[in-house]
């Protein structure tokens, strides 16, 4: 692995005492003085690597171990972001500082130090992400890819793989990822000077392909053995504790480790067992899950296949399914308002109008589901003919300042709601600020055209 060279530092030097004072703080064990004193250090030395991120690190872990607190809800208010690159980079730093173990913050630590442009930075904090996504369960796709694309930016090439490599772990049949892998590694063996200069280049590029397949075949076998070891530990432990939920759980996990509906079967019966034996509803819960992710896959072979008519069929028993699994989990689990979001989604899609509105308006309660419940909410009312209470809907959940893309469509919505009421302005306004974010999107330009003639050829409102 080859090493980043550090750039020049911005201001050599003007960090040292406040990096003194923090390892002398540091040592009696007052880690919050001694996070403010590293942070001092790094605004005027950002690239300080061994004086600044370093010990700051292990300050933070260390202060994890002893209890420390995470930063409260004002405190992580005050450090979102910021107006510049060296800014957004402390912040995120402070905050992992009291939260050493977020994969969150660490990643907001890693887009910083890539807009500050502080490769050290980016390689050090990069590696410390990976090595969470290598023991993560299931690896999350896009920060591996981001950590990828990084990397190779960086000419950290061997990194780039290996971030790859553990997202090919998780999705081992992911073809965009296979051929990330594929170019990375060619500009690895490029940048390492494997070829003498004797041999030929293009004919050694050629060869690249076969030995991809054959190092991805060797990993895909390499794990599999992994896995089945893995399934016959949990398998063995199950047997000796059939009863403990957490060797049921370990089995289950295991086995959907390999995603083969034999395998899936098994973890099926498994829990049916623990569900029938024990009657905790939230075996029976898993149980649903397992066979959900059948009928999609099953969906989605079918549609690659161009089946479209067993396709359909397919659909309409996953939300079949589907709807009743939620329902029996709104009864069992009558507070949890994810479910009930869950719920009401599948039952605004099955015509059950008056159903959804109950269960989308208790779901709104839930943060994380507000304004998708309120955006359904809408469309309920509107397909029930209460376009006033679809446009109230609407209007909320724009008040919650949604994403981009979630706000295009809460706009185009309300336009159709407030068009259908006849007050065309504001459904012209609302479309025009659609197509101030997406010109493209659906079909408001040509809304836009219509709806400006029909208003340029009304009457005066007082004629």
């Amino acid at each position: 692995m080859t090493d980043v060279k550090p750039k020049t530092p911005k201001s050599s030097g003007k960090g040292s005492k406040f990096f003194d004072r923090g390892d002398e703080v540091a040592e009696t064990g007052n880690w919050d003085f001694a996070i403010k004193m590293y942070l001092e250090g790094l605004r005027r030395e950002p690239d300080n690597l061994e004086r600044g991120h370093r010990p700051l690190r292990e300050v933070a872990l260390k202060r994890a171990a002893q209890g420390g607190k995470s930063a409260g809800i004002m405190e992580k208010l005050k450090h979102a972001g910021g107006k510049e690159p060296l800014d957004a980079m402390l912040n995120a730093e402070y905050l992992l500082a009291k939260e050493p173990g977020s994969i969150s913050h660490m990643v907001a630590l890693h887009k910083a130090a890539r807009k500050l442009d502080e490769p050290v930075v980016v390689k050090w904090v990069g590696e410390i992400v990976l090595e969470v996504m290598r023991q993560a369960k299931k690896p999350n796709k896009q920060i591996c890819q981001m950590l990828a694309n990084d990397f190779q930016d960086i000419e950290e090439y061997d990194l780039a793989v290996a971030a790859c490599d553990v997202a090919l772990q998780a999705f081992p049949n992911d073809g965009e990822l296979g051929a990330m892998a594929k170019n990375l590694s060619a500009s690895s063996t490029i940048k390492h000077g494997r070829y003498d200069g004797e041999s030929d280049f293009t004919k050694s590029v050629a060869d690249m392909d076969k030995q991809m397949a054959l190092s991805q075949k060797d990993h895909y076998v390499q794990q599999r053995e992994v896995l089945e070891r893995d399934i016959q530990q949990a398998q063995a432990e199950y047997e000796e504790s059939p009863n403990v939920p957490g060797k049921i759980d370990a089995l289950v996990d295991a086995l959907l480790k390999i995603e083969e509906e034999a395998f899936e079967n098994t973890a099926v019966e498994v829990l049916e067992k623990a569900y029938r034996e024990s009657k905790a509803y939230r075996f029976k819960m898993r149980r649903d899950d397992v066979r959900i992710r059948q009928m999609k896959r099953r969906y989605r072979e079918l549609r690659e296949a161009g089946e479209e008519a067993q396709a359909r069929a397919a659909a309409k028993a996953l939300l079949d399914f589907e709807l009743g699994s939620y329902a029996e989990r709104a009864a069992n689990y009558p507070t949890d308002y994810a479910i009930k979001f869950e719920l009401g989604r599948r039952q605004l899609l099955v015509g059950q109008i008056e159903e959804a509105i109950s269960s989308l308006q208790q779901a709104q309660r839930d943060a994380r589901h507000r304004i998708q419940a309120l955006n359904l909410l809408g469309k309920a009312f509107a397909r029930k003919g209460w376009h006033r209470q679809a446009v109230e809907n609407y209007e909320k959940a724009l008040q919650f300042e949604p994403r981009e893309e979630r706000s295009k469509e809460l706009h185009y919505n309300l336009a159709e709601a407030l068009e259908t009421m006849g007050d065309k302005e504001k459904a012209l306004d609302h479309l025009s600020a659609v197509a101030q974010m997406e010109y493209t999107y659906k079909d408001v330009r040509d809304r836009v055209e219509r709806l400006r003639k029909e208003l340029e050829a009304a009457p005066p409102a007082n004629s």
